[in-house]
């Protein structure tokens, strides 16, 4: 045989075993891909995860279902995606649970540096600190001057305990030297009238979930949580031009994979999710919920992943915060 006919041989061969260009094995995705939520359907993982299903659906050509399975500290929804194939076929978008669970939970077992594969950043949300409109004062010093006179008089409402809104009030006392006394709820829907009506007097709420409020009047907002000012809100100074300096505080949520997903696949999912982040509707329904974009690499989520490891993990340890 001449040796032009033999290479044609060779690489008949070569792609019919599936070692041609699409890569080692079936080309990704080859059916529907799952996308595990953690939470209940209707909150702001949730419509995150909506915002960006049927769009990357369109851009790699399978279905993308979402499949929430909500309970504490993201256990259920991890062991489903830790128990999935690793081939990219089943992905769970994280939220800071994936970070928090191991210092509050002592019945969380997974490893959320090694266990899982960050695939990108969706988006992140920053927090008002939200008072009643009786509240007298209209800044954060003022929450500080109040919480330093009367140690441990002023009362902070959470959606519960180990939630962001907790971590942020305890951060919050850290490192501005005050004493609040924690009073936990049944998430939002349960803190937020308790402001509203004098019970408690703070509370360190996502976005997505006060903004009606404080635009109807009925919530006072003495900061936002994010460095930089943010809409609808570009009125409200932060945290860190008040003089809380640093002070940061998001609901974050990313996208995830098992830990042995391949490095192609990922950076397929990268790179598709990357384009659907930067579509005018998805970032305007992302704006719906006061989040911010978050494309970049796996390796920027991996980072952020693990500097909110560490980072709450000091805070939880300090404070003695436990959710079991």
């Amino acid at each position: 045989m001449a040796p032009r006919s033999l290479l044609r041989l060779s690489l008949f061969l070569l792609l019919g075993l599936g070692f041609g260009p699409a890569g080692w094995g079936q080309a990704f995705p080859s059916k529907p891909i799952t996308l595990i939520v953690s939470f209940p359907p209707g909150g702001p993982a949730d419509i995150s995860a909506r915002a960006v299903a049927d769009p990357l659906a369109g851009l790699l050509g399978q279905p993308v279902v979402i499949e929430n399975k909500p309970g504490a500290g993201a256990v259920p929804a991890m062991q489903a995606l830790l128990g999935a194939p690793a081939d990219g076929h089943t992905l769970m978008l994280a939220s800071n649970v994936l970070s928090t669970g191991k210092w509050l939970y002592k019945f969380v077992t997974f490893d959320p540096l090694n266990d899982v594969r960050a695939v990108i950043g969706v988006s992140k949300s920053p927090h008002l600190v939200v008072v009643s409109p009786e509240f007298e004062g209209k800044g954060i010093q003022d929450l500080i001057r109040k919480a330093k006179a009367s140690p441990d008089k002023i009362n902070y409402a959470s959606a519960g305990a180990g939630t962001m809104p907790h971590l942020g009030a305890e951060l919050f006392k850290q490192v501005t030297n005050t004493r609040m006394t924690h009073v936990p709820y049944r998430g939002s829907g349960a803190a937020l009238p308790a402001v509203m009506g004098g019970q408690v007097d703070v509370y360190f709420d996502i976005m997505f979930s006060s903004t009606k409020l404080v635009q109807a009047g009925k919530l006072k907002a003495l900061g936002v949580t994010s460095l930089e000012r943010v809409e609808p809100f570009m009125d409200l100074p932060t945290l860190h031009e008040q003089g809380v300096k640093g002070y940061e505080l998001y609901s974050t949520f990313g996208i995830i994979a098992p830990g042995k997903t391949p490095d192609a696949v990922i950076n397929q999912l990268n790179a598709a999710l990357n384009k659907v982040l930067a579509m005018p509707e998805v970032r305007a329904r992302l704006a719906t919920l006061g989040a911010i974009p978050m494309p970049g690499t796996p390796a920027d989520f991996q980072k952020v992943i693990r500097d909110d490891y560490e980072k709450w993990g000091k805070i939880i340890q300090a404070a003695g915060i436990t959710a079991n």
